[in-house]
């Protein structure tokens, strides 16, 4: 890995800081607003999506092996058991690694301490890094503005008794954001949303407005940032004539150079694998840097086009009724 302060170049929305003393060397990673102030989050995860608790076990026991520090997880991933598993057998101290955790939207407060508690307890520990809300309703689409700030306080509520230190949501767009800082009393650490290549150019409906969550301090984090979701172009950020051409320039792959196109913004993402050696690739974002140019030719790509024009999380309208 080269020195941290190459991560940092022109592109970067942030400004570096210094590396926190748990994360080993050349490890990036990015300042977010906690329960007691700044903390840290290392700026490369590993995610979990559609895996089992059998698979969980064997990619999150794999990942660290690598060098990974940060494990995404969820409740409604149903494998935060296997998460935990992987964990109790690592030799890591707590504080050596980073867990962020979601819990589903659209609860009630009494539901919400309730999922909170069972995603410890699945986990197997006393408090999460990073915990978030995981969409602004049910994923029926049932909820509204006085769910979304009911919820969020009662995350608050938990979260000051030590078992979060920072909290967040995912799949929000602006005025659901705006309908949790109207009564927040803790920040909004991060919102993670669908973002990848071909998605440079979106607009504010299509990137659940980016530059919002940036100019008022949330961290803007992608998932899905190599596409898996994308249908008939879901293989275009791992072999695509694009990211393979630039890829070919740094000895490097396709989907390490759309991994790379998201860190050298600030932009942290959680790819998912369970194999050592594309664990190792994943890992391996900061020993090349983008040029300005390649850059370019990546922010305004038009494919792979999923969530492109609308990411769908608009849509869950403000009001109690939803589409």
């Amino acid at each position: 890995m080269v020195a941290r302060a190459l991560l940092f170049v022109a592109s970067c929305s942030f400004a570096a800081a210094a590396p926190p003393d748990w994360l080993p060397a050349g490890y990036p990673s990015i300042p977010m607003s906690g329960v007691q102030g700044k903390i840290e989050m290392p700026l490369v995860g590993l995610g979990t999506w559609q895996y089992n608790d059998s698979v969980s076990e064997t990619a999150v026991t794999a990942a660290l092996q690598v060098g990974f520090r940060h494990v995404d997880t969820a409740l409604g991933y149903g494998n935060q058991v296997g998460v935990g598993a992987a964990l109790k057998k690592s030799t890591l101290a707590r504080h050596e690694f980073f867990i962020t955790s979601k819990i589903p939207g659209g609860l009630n407060a009494s539901a919400t301490e309730a999922s909170l508690e069972l995603a410890l307890q699945q986990l197997g520990l006393d408090y999460v890094d990073l915990m978030l809300i995981h969409f602004p309703a049910t994923w029926a689409g049932v909820g509204g503005a006085a769910m979304r700030k009911e919820e969020w306080l009662a995350l608050e509520k938990w979260a000051k008794a030590g078992k979060a230190r920072a909290i967040g949501v995912s799949h929000y767009c602006k005025t659901h954001i705006e309908d949790i800082l109207s009564v927040a009393t803790l920040p909004i650490a991060l919102n993670q949303v669908m973002y990848h290549v071909g998605m440079g150019m979106s607009p504010n409906l299509g990137s659940d407005f980016k530059g919002y969550c940036q100019s008022v301090g949330i961290v803007y984090m992608s998932f899905s940032t190599l596409c898996g979701p994308c249908g008939k172009d879901k293989m275009e950020l791992i072999n695509g004539p694009l990211v393979t051409k630039i890829g070919k320039a740094h000895n490097v792959t396709g989907p390490q150079v759309a991994l790379r196109w998201a860190v050298q913004q600030g932009i942290p993402v959680v790819p998912k694998s369970s194999s050592p050696k594309h664990l190792k690739q994943d890992f391996d974002l900061f020993s090349f840097t983008l040029s300005q140019s390649e850059m370019a030719q990546l922010t305004s790509a038009t494919t792979p086009a999923t969530g492109a024009a609308d990411s769908g999380d608009c849509e869950v309208k403000s009001s109690n009724l939803v589409v």
